[in-house]
């Protein structure tokens, strides 16, 4: 039985006494939105607010239902959605390794070959229980007596469209942990740190990643000052990760985008090949026309990679989920014809997708848009839908504010600690939330889409905060 299973098991027994049917007013829920959206900070705000009744369809209070609004992450409950419906829960990435060339004896007279087919979660520290492709090959090649690879360990790349990032996203995203891109041949979650020490004269010592990645450069570009301001950007074409700004003294860890996690995997293992005793000549060697399939490398299913992307919202997971759905549908893998794909199953479910403007899956492209009314239909549509062997829920995969997720400071300790399932969606001038209420049994669906307030943000979560207590809390 799986983690979040269980753990959602819990959750119900904990909670689920508490979420008793409530007659939640339609006057109650209008007034708590106007009182929010007519808030002197939303004077110069796109703002939507949605409430829907799960069980009549009916809205039983809005504001701006069919103002599309910049999304953010929430956008990640529209792929993933998706994805349960046409891969299913049980669904897993398929890694194929290969044995390319002759065997003779104890040697292989060719190339070890690595098929990349988009696996997201390949060496991801989110599923440290997973087996370890580096492992699983080593034992592979133990199994079958190889001693000796006479060619090389080849990363086979060629599923996915050359740059590896989304064009719709903005430079200054593509360098940072939450901006790495979608490769065919994906490993470690496409991460590594940034280490230097700076220095005021603009100099960068001792700059070095961890993991050393073979090929990737650290082009420093600061300028002299002592003021703590650095920047990183993305150089694809080098590759390379050039620093900008300036530097304090002091040392600097930053947690940066891998453009060629292929070489990542590929020093790894061989490094472990060698450890074990098999031996790699590097010889150049022709592809073949004898492969071998010497073992596959499986994901876990899609109901836990789900569950730990919206958790964590994870970019490039969500990108996973979204060519795969292209993929799965037999169209080119580009974010293009999976959200072609995607519109075209909600459309066939009833859920109007015309107002939905998708660029990507994860929702980091600022051009996403969608109205509340989208938002609410769509989870309306999923809110009894369940998938897989333990019948899990879309709700059953989102946080809970309170629990393991958090808007303002007012909802967690209230009386509805809890009970609201949701996904949050931020980025400069953004805060977005989509959820459920309750979150064991859900009756209501609910959105607020927030672009340009005035104010902080936390001021903001604190007025969502109220918003919830106003409209759910008894």
């Amino acid at each position: 039985m799986k983690l979040r299973f269980i753990i959602t098991l819990l959750l119900l027994a904990v909670f689920g006494s508490a979420t008793q049917a409530r007659d939640i007013t339609a006057q109650r829920t209008q007034k708590a939105i106007d009182r929010f959206v007519d808030d002197s900070l939303m004077r110069h705000a796109s703002v939507g607010v949605i409430v829907t009744d799960l069980k009549s369809g009916k809205m039983l209070g809005g504001r701006n239902i069919n103002l599309a609004c910049i999304t953010a992450s929430t956008m990640k409950t529209v792929t993933s959605s998706a994805a349960l419906e046409l891969l299913g829960a049980d669904f897993t990435f398929n890694t194929p390794v290969y044995l390319d060339g002759e065997i003779h004896g104890s040697t292989l007279r060719g190339n070890l070959v690595i098929v990349g087919r988009g696996d997201p979660t390949l060496g991801s520290v989110y599923f440290k229980d997973n087996l370890d492709i580096v492992h699983e090959v080593v034992e592979a090649l133990n199994r079958q007596g190889i001693t000796t690879i006479e060619g090389k360990v080849i990363v086979d790349n060629s599923l996915y469209r050359y740059p590896a990032y989304n064009g719709d996203w903005c430079a200054d995203d593509l360098a940072w942990d939450y901006g790495m891109g979608l490769h065919a041949l994906n490993y470690c979650d496409n991460r590594m740190k940034l280490v230097f020490t700076g220095k005021g004269d603009g100099t960068a010592e001792n700059a070095h990643f961890e993991p050393d990645v073979p090929g990737v450069q650290i082009i420093n570009r600061m300028r002299p000052g002592n003021e703590d301001n650095v920047g990183v950007l993305l150089e694809y074409a080098n590759p390379a990760i050039i620093l900008t700004g300036t530097a304090a003294d002091t040392t600097y860890v930053f947690n940066v985008s891998n453009p060629t996690p292929g070489a990542l995997l590929v020093d790894s293992l061989s490094r472990t090949l060698s450890k074990s005793g098999i031996r790699i000549a590097n010889k150049q060697f022709s592809p073949s026309d004898r492969r071998w399939l010497l073992m596959t490398h499986k994901s876990p299913i899609l109901t836990d990679i789900i569950a730990s992307l919206l958790e964590r919202s994870d970019n490039m997971f969500t990108e996973g989920l979204l060519k795969a759905i292209a993929v799965n549908s037999g169209r080119e893998p580009t974010e293009a014809q999976g959200v072609e794909v995607i519109d075209s199953l909600f459309t066939s479910r009833g859920v109007d997708a015309s107002g939905k403007f998708q660029y990507d899956g994860s929702g980091l492209a600022r051009n996403n848009k969608a109205p509340v009314k989208f938002f609410a239909d769509m989870l309306t549509y999923m809110s009894d839908r369940r998938f897989g062997s333990h019948q899990l829920r879309l709700v059953d995969l989102m946080t809970r504010i309170g629990i393991n997720a958090k808007i303002g400071t007012q909802v967690p300790y209230s009386s509805i600690s809890g009970m609201i399932a949701s996904k949050s969606g931020s980025m400069r001038d953004v805060q977005c939330y989509v959820g459920y209420f309750p979150a064991d049994e859900p009756q209501y669906a609910w959105a607020v889409l927030v672009n340009n307030w005035h104010g902080t943000r936390p001021n903001l979560k604190e007025m969502i905060d109220r918003l919830l207590l106003g409209i759910f809390a008894p």
